[in-house]
């Protein structure tokens, strides 16, 4: 095992945690409180990236073990929740990228233009580590994906390889 295929076991089991645990969040807040457009569409892209990490653990058993194969949906399933996934974590940079760039007197305004009850609720002193925290879990969800993509890639060329020999 190379050093590339241990990160991406470490940070698939990353971003299973951290994804599973957001699923869980938002499906027991829609749950409980109701809908409304943003959780729902906050929702399904965590849950994209959870689906996806569980896809990727059956990609990295198949490399590890060659007789236990996939299942013929597992590279299009990896394919389109990876895509998914990879615009919500560019979104979750750009987001942690804006909350971390915005000065002082700048958030103060933005601040100030909530109604009172909403204002109580937003501690300044948080703002900086939650833009730290989409940066990071956001790039680690692109990293994910992208060892993910190449995993795929040489897991098909392995099956190209292994059903040329069958045929002859």
């Amino acid at each position: 095992m190379d050093f590339r295929f241990k990160l991406y076991r470490v940070t698939t089991a990353i971003v299973l945690m951290i994804s599973g645990i957001f699923t869980f969040m938002l499906l027991s807040s829609i749950l409980f409180l109701g809908t409304n457009f943003g959780s729902i569409v906050f929702l399904l892209s965590m849950g994209a990236c959870f689906i996806h990490s569980v896809l990727s653990l059956y990609l990295q058993r198949s490399l590890l073990l060659p007789e236990i194969p996939l299942k013929e949906s597992t590279p299009g399933g990896m394919r389109f929740m990876g895509t998914i996934g990879l615009i919500f974590s560019v979104l979750l940079i750009l987001s942690g990228l804006t909350i971390l760039l915005v000065t002082p007197e700048q958030m103060k305004a933005e601040i100030d233009n909530l109604p009172p009850d909403q204002q109580a609720a937003v501690k300044q002193t948080l703002i900086a580590p939650i833009g730290v925290f989409l940066l990071v879990v956001g790039s680690l969800i692109v990293l994910n994906i992208g060892l993910s993509f190449r995993y795929l890639r040489q897991w098909l060329q392995l099956q190209g390889g292994r059903s040329e020999e069958h045929e002859e």
